[in-house]
């Protein structure tokens, strides 16, 4: 029997980071090989792909295009069923049975693990198999049903007969009608609620969806009679998914009236669905229900995976398989992603933190580690066909904004901040690729923009780009600079105008606000005057001592003294330092904390031969 094998073996369930090694390594290692020596390698904690993948344009990918054969099919049940029963009910089916890593006494969850009497080399066969198991035991995880789901090893073997054969033929000759799921314990809509009786309000015409059944049974053959489709090559994902949302939804649902129609996922007498455009200006189709007992909007993804009972992917290849749509990379393409995938190994390395530790120290923080890793993702949805080497994107602000789950104004100042650090950098229009410049105009004039989407560069991964991104983190450390520096005169005050028209191009010149003046020197006239009557001073004790009378004056005074207060520190050598208990003794500070004072370069250096008596009142610092 051949099937993909890692060669690694677990005690536990993979984590998310060793599933990525796992598949990585599995794709690579087809083997041949008997159902109980493959009973022997699952015990000992190896995963295994019961399917057969082949090498396709010279690669090899763990998706559904890669399938090639199958001879082992897997059922996966964590609930409904007991080991005890589950011997009974496949004694004559099975071959054999183990326990997963998360099995217990009290919840039985267990793989059951058959092989067929022939193999199979046409998807349709899988599909019509999987399908019929599972409708045949409802008890199963209905989303273990991927032609290249990966099974994990488990803790306890249970041989059934290592003879036992599941017969092809006998699940080919099923009606297709039979596998329709119906057990309500899995979240997907059963047949029956799909029914759509007509509506006694509209005879004489049909307000109904035709092509429900069609879908259900994947048959794309007749489909295809019915809805207009021409092959089309794409050349990345982003595009592919922006297609598919632009079909036709009353083509697809086979809707044959204009207005509304019989919702497809409930029973009703009075039309209360409807398809429109998307007010995005994206050109993509959605559906809506409007009944307060069924509501529901969602593009064709959403209504193929509810129609189907799939998840995304499977309703993504069945919808490419429809619509002839054909992905093609270029080799540039390929160049790219193997980029991005190393950028993000690197990112993800356990040693990043000792190799670069200051900036690990600033990205790790506030999670911009994270935010960094999200943009590699993102720019592997879109790459330009082109033969451009450079790592270019153009997403909006509201599109990155999503990916990172935060507010557009918070994300705006996270992409200045990984623009300072030179992670990114934005691009003139002059020097973006003629084709992609294309596009965004194409959006601006569809969705009516005034501006285009910039465009931006990530850095590639080089020891040097990492060594010197390590030292500028070391100077934002020493300035005290925080999020709260990143805007034009942040930048400008801490690191010059040159580095601030770098970030804020559109600010380029620009003047700073004379109340901004202001306060800047009152902050820098405090902290002065407090070092020279004790030695050393507090950022809470020079705001304190800054006053200001006008509502909201708290925060802004807060927020100006963390933009100019690298400022405050190269012009005057001062320097910002963590308390320890041997300088808290030295410098006779009471209380508990540890935190940060500002003091002259050479204070601390002098202190044991000035007189201490001169520093009695230095008061407490909490």
């Amino acid at each position: 029997m051949k099937l993909m094998l890692d060669k690694l073996e677990f005690t536990r369930k993979p984590d998310s980071t060793e599933v990525k090694g796992v598949n990585t390594r599995i794709i690579k290692n087809p083997v041949d090989i008997d159902i109980k020596e493959l009973a022997k390698e699952v015990i000992r904690g190896k995963t295994f792909t019961p399917a057969y993948f082949k090498v396709k344009n010279g690669e090899i990918h763990r998706r559904k295009e890669y399938w090639y054969s199958q001879e082992v099919i897997a059922l996966d049940f964590d609930d409904g069923m007991t080991l005890d029963k589950a011997l009974e009910e496949f004694k004559s089916s099975g071959c054999f049975i183990y326990t997963t890593f998360s099995h217990t006494e009290e919840k039985h969850k267990f793989r059951v693990v058959f092989v067929l009497d022939r193999p199979i080399y046409k998807m349709y066969d899988f599909e019509r198999i999987i399908n019929g198991l599972l409708t045949k035991y409802p008890q199963a995880d209905g989303h273990c049903k991927d032609c290249n789901r990966l099974f994990f090893g488990g803790k306890e073997l249970y041989e059934i007969n290592y003879n036992n054969r599941l017969k092809v033929d006998d699940f080919l000759n099923l009606s297709p009608d039979s596998f329709s799921r119906t057990d309500k314990n899995l979240p997907i809509y059963p047949a029956k609620n799909l029914k759509q009786p007509k509506s006694s309000k509209n005879d004489g015409y049909c307000n109904k969806a035709n092509n429900i059944h069609l879908i259900q049974q994947r048959n794309i053959n007749e489909l295809q009679k019915r809805i207009p489709t021409e092959h089309i090559v794409i050349h990345n994902n982003f595009e592919v998914s922006n297609y598919l949302k632009r079909q036709d939804l009353r083509e697809y649902l086979g809707i044959t009236t204009l207005g509304n129609f019989i919702d497809i996922f409930h029973d009703e007498n009075n039309p209360s669905a409807s398809i429109y455009e998307s007010n995005k200006g994206n050109g993509h189709q959605l559906y809506k229900c409007h009944s307060t007992s069924s509501e529901f909007t969602g593009t064709i993804f959403e209504i193929t995976e509810r129609l189907l009972g799939c998840p995304r992917i499977e309703a993504k290849n069945f919808l490419m398989d429809l619509y002839e749509v054909e992905i093609i990379e270029s080799d540039q393409q390929k160049a790219l992603k193997e980029e991005l995938d190393l950028y993000k190994e690197i990112l993800q390395s356990d040693d990043i933190e000792e190799m670069y530790p200051n900036f690990y120290k600033v990205f790790n923080r506030y999670g911009y580690l994270k935010d960094m890793y999200i943009l590699l993702d993102l720019m592997k949805e879109y790459l330009p066909a082109g033969d451009d080497k450079r790592l270019l994107f153009n997403h909006s602000i509201e599109t990155i904004s999503k990916k990172f789950g935060r507010s557009k104004s918070v994300t705006h100042t996270r992409m200045n901040f990984l623009t300072f650090f030179e992670f990114l950098s934005k691009l003139d229009k002059e020097v973006i690729p003629k084709e992609l410049y294309e596009i965004q105009l194409a959006s601006k004039r569809k969705k009516g923009h005034k501006y285009i989407n910039s465009t931006y560069e990530i850095q590639i991964y080089s020891f040097d780009f990492f060594n010197t991104l390590d030292k500028k983190c070391a100077l934002w450390i020493e300035k005290g600079c925080t999020t709260k520096t990143v805007n034009y005169e942040g930048i400008l005050r801490n690191f010059g105008r040159e580095e601030a028209d770098r970030v804020f191009p559109q600010d380029k010149g620009k003047d700073i606000m004379a109340l901004n003046e202001e306060v800047a020197s009152m902050i820098h006239r405090t902290t002065l005057e407090l070092i020279e009557s004790y030695g050393w001073t507090t950022e809470q004790e020079v705001l304190n001592n800054v006053k200001l009378y006008f509502k909201g004056q708290q925060k802004f005074k807060e927020k100006h003294f963390k933009i100019c207060f690298g400022e405050l520190l190269e012009a005057y050598d001062l320097e910002r330092l963590r308390l320890n208990k041997e300088l808290k003794a030295k410098l006779e500070i009471e209380g508990n904390g540890y935190g940060y004072i500002i003091k002259r370069r050479e204070y601390i250096e002098n202190i044991m031969i000035e007189a201490p008596e001169s520093y009695e009142n230095v008061g407490i610092l909490y």
